[in-house]
Order: structure tokens, then sequence, then C-alpha cells
């Protein structure tokens, strides 16, 4: 066919598209408009842009969950089809990166311990939707989003094979740490402006959950101080000290707080003191100034949200529930974990009782049992999640389906290791923030929902991407030019 030919058969079945969208625009229907408005814009990031389209996409996202949390997690795409955000990413990216990857001849799994132990997970998980389908519908998928969205390691993972792609999604992490903190602050202070004029079709643009933010702090302080070590500018230890002291400050701080110890601790082991001389100067620093105003005041410290942080933390070994707390922001910790070990040991029952091999399945209701002994019959209670994913995956998938599901923090244990021991700054960076969630996802509703679960696995992809890519320490001066983000985007430029 002649060029001339080609090009006037193209023509004329974009004008006649045009025409139809035009015509379903001014019927107010803006779906066609919509998904055509979406091809273009990908062809023209995949012939003009450095990074891909699907790590725009993904950059989207994480900024999404980061800054906008549960309220861009409740984004309706099509206002008349139940399509969030992160579902409708997958839609995109999945057949995307399969189709890229034929053309390649080349595979989104890597043949090593973490992709056979998620695979495996997930090919349990999906081998048993089916019949959890046929028996409690779209509950079942619903519970499902547990096991599909950790799609999204393999599309991160094959992503960060690409440079410019690469740099993308780590200034995306970068500039999200970077605005929570001043954004949950506001939200603290003027939350009517977020819940009543910031919205969009009716939903907050951003809403926050206590105990995710608090978690994402937490992981922001060492991502921050991750660079700074691999010779990146001082201005970062900034941002860092405000994710450090606001963590524990955040309502539902215990896992952050169980996270931060942990990390910390790796850290030490590899010989970084510094890390724990910054946290003990800033936490020192921040508590003088304060001391002495409540002095100046006469204010009793028990009245004192540092009074409040320091309940929170003890209320981690109140293990029977029955310590006394006297400050209003602290609420009732002890009857919080008398809660989760109910539940827990509820959900083992009958599990144990049900479906001790497979699980009692996708959709099956966790929360029956509990709510009887809890006291709890008629309460309107909707969670589904025994705020454990250990426990979550258990109840759903039986001791197969936990078994398979435990080779993923083995493996994790692994390749941080190898991390840390190298002195691997970019990896160490990324396990530190994954390991914060991972330790808030056994006490908590993390990565059952969207908010928690699309940033572990795609920091899990990234974090195995650079242990891997990288076998030492990268150069200071090429750290530090990824964290500039004037550098990185002429880096991103000069990438194939």
């Amino acid at each position: 066919m002649s060029p001339r030919l080609r090009l006037l058969l193209a023509g004329g079945l974009g004008a006649l598209l045009a025409v139809y969208v035009g015509v379903d625009i001014a019927n107010e229907s803006y779906q066609l408009g919509g998904l055509a408005l979406l091809v273009i814009g990908w062809v023209l990031l995949e012939y003009y842009s450095a990074p891909k389209p699907d790590a725009w996409a993904l950059a989207l996202v994480l900024l999404g969950y980061i800054v906008g949390n549960r309220g861009f997690a409740q984004f309706m795409i099509m206002p008349d089809f139940p399509l969030l955000p992160a579902e409708a990413i997958l839609m995109v990216c999945v057949p995307a990166l399969l189709l890229r990857l034929a053309f390649q001849q080349a595979t989104p799994f890597a043949s090593d311990g973490l992709n056979f132990s998620i695979l495996a997970w997930m090919l349990c998980g999906t081998a048993r939707l089916p019949l959890d389908l046929y028996r409690y519908g779209f509950d079942a998928l619903r519970d499902f989003a547990t096991v599909y969205y950790a799609s999204f390691f393999f599309i991160a993972q094959a992503l960060c094979r690409h440079e410019a792609s690469r740099l993308l999604l780590r200034r995306a992490l970068l500039y999200g740490f970077a605005l929570l903190p001043v954004l949950s602050a506001a939200f603290s202070l003027y939350p009517d402006f977020f819940l009543t004029t910031l919205t969009w079709r009716g939903v907050p643009v951003i809403y926050y959950k206590d105990d995710l933010v608090s978690t994402f702090l937490a992981g922001g302080f060492f991502y921050f101080w991750a660079w700074r070590e691999a010779g990146g500018s001082r201005v970062w230890l900034i941002p860092a000290a405000v994710c450090l002291l606001m963590s524990p400050t955040i309502g539902s701080p215990r896992a952050a707080m169980l996270g931060t110890a942990l990390m910390t601790a790796a850290w030490l082991l590899a010989g970084r003191t510094r890390l724990v001389a910054f946290q003990a100067g800033s936490a020192a620093l921040v508590l003088a100034v304060m001391l002495s105003v409540f002095l100046v005041r006469k204010q009793d410290i028990r009245e004192t949200s540092v009074y409040s942080v320091y309940e929170h933390a003890i209320s981690i070994f109140d293990v029977t529930g029955t310590g006394e707390y006297i400050h209003n922001e602290t609420g009732d910790p002890g009857d919080n974990n008398r809660f989760r070990l109910t539940w827990w040991r509820t959900v083992a029952e009958q599990t144990l009782e049900g479906g001790p091999v497979f699980g009692l399945g996708f959709g099956a209701d966790l929360a029956s049992q509990f709510l009887i002994e809890y006291d709890m019959l008629g309460a309107d209670f909707s969670a589904r999640s025994p705020h454990s994913v250990i426990m979550s995956v258990f109840g759903r998938m039986g001791t197969v389906g936990l078994v398979l599901f435990l080779f993923i923090p083995a493996m994790m244990v692994r390749e941080t290791w190898s991390a840390f021991r190298q002195r691997n700054y970019e990896a160490m960076g990324l396990w530190s923030a994954v390991w914060t969630l991972w330790m808030s996802a056994c006490f908590g509703v993390v990565l059952e929902g969207p908010m928690g679960a699309v940033l572990f696995w795609i920091m899990l992809g990234m974090a195995h991407d650079a242990t891997g890519r990288n076998a030492a320490a990268p150069p200071a001066g090429a750290a530090a030019a990824a964290l500039q983000p004037a550098e990185a985007a002429g880096e991103m430029a000069a990438s194939p």
C-alpha cells in the first residue's frame, strides 16, 4: 500500500471516529471520548516521552495513594461504572506490558525466589476463585483484591528495567513523601475545606486514614535518609525529620512505631549509627522545646500530646488489654488489643474447623463468630478483614495459602539483608519503606485495600530491582544526581 493511500485511509477513519465521538459527547456521554483521549495520550507518551506510559500511570497512582489516600481511592473513573483507580491502572498496564514484552520476547517474571513466591501464591488464590465466585458473588472478587494487587509488583519490576521509567517512579515517591506531612497537617487543621470544598463529583480529593498516614510518614523518613546517605543534599534531612517526628503523633501510630523500631535495628546492624543519632537528636530537640513551653505555662505533661505518644508506645506491650490510659487522644488501645486478639482467635478457629487446608474462601464472612464473642451482634459492622493480612490469608486460603504467602517475607528478609550488607542505599531506602508497610499490614487493614497494597507492591518491585541491579552501593555522585529533580529530568530525557 502506498504511503499516500495509507495516510488517506487513516485520516478518513480518524475523521469518522471524531464525528462519532463528538455526537457521543453532545449526548452527554463521555466514555468513548475518554477512551479516545486515553489512547491518544498513550501513543504520544510512547513516542515522545522517555519514561514509558505505564510508568506515568504507576507514578500517578503512587502520588494519588500517598497524597490523596482514601480520597483518591474512592474516585470513580466513570460515573456509572464501579472502576476504581487501582483496577483501572491494572486493566491498562497489564495488557500493555504483556504486549510490549511479547514483542521483546521477554517475560515479566524473573527466575528468583521472590518472583516464584509471589507467583505461586497468586496462582493458588486464582485457582480457588471460580468456586468462590459461584458461592459468594461480588464479595469474592472484592476479597480477591488482596491477591490481584500483587500484579503491581511485576509491573513495577519490569518498568524498573528501563532507566527513565525507574527514575520517574523514584521521583514520584520522593514528591509524594515530601507532600504528605504538609497536606496531612493541613487536613488536620482545616478538615472542612478538604471534605466539602476540595472535592470532585462529591468525593474528597484528599481524605486520610490515620494508620496509613503514620506508616507512610515512617517509611518516608527512611526513604529520605537513605538518599542523604547516598550523597544527596542535606536538604533532604528536613523532610526526613518532619516525617520522623510527625509519624507517632498521628492517630493509630503503633504499627508505624514497630516498623520504625524494626528498620532502625536493621540500620544499626548495618553499622549506620548516624541514623540513630539523628533520630535521638531530633526527638531531644523537640522534647526540650516542648518541655520549656510546659514549664512556662505550668502545664501538666500528662495533658500533652507527648504523653499520648508515650501511652501508645507502652500499649504495644499491653497484650491482655488491662492497662489504663488517661489522655483523650490515646483512646483505649487496650481494648483495641483485645479486639484484634479475639478476632484473630475466632478466625483461626473457624478456619481450622471449616477449611484448614484451603481456607473458607474469598467472600466468606470472617466476622460472624467474632461479633458473637465480642458482643457486637446488631452493631453496624462492615469490616471484612481481621486487621492482619496473615489472618486474612489464612482465613481465605487456609494452610496452603498461608505457607505460600509466608515465603514472600522470607525472600524479603534475604534480599533486605543483601542490600544492607552491601550498603546499597537505593535498595535500603526502598526496603525500609516496604518493611514499615509490612509491619502495619500485620496489625491493620493495609494489603487488603488499595491505599496500602498498591504502594507496597510497587515499592517491593522497585526494591527487588534495585537489589538485583546494584551489586554494590552506587557512586555517591550518581546517587546524588538521581535525587535532584532537574538533573533527574535530564537523565530521563537522555535515556533510551
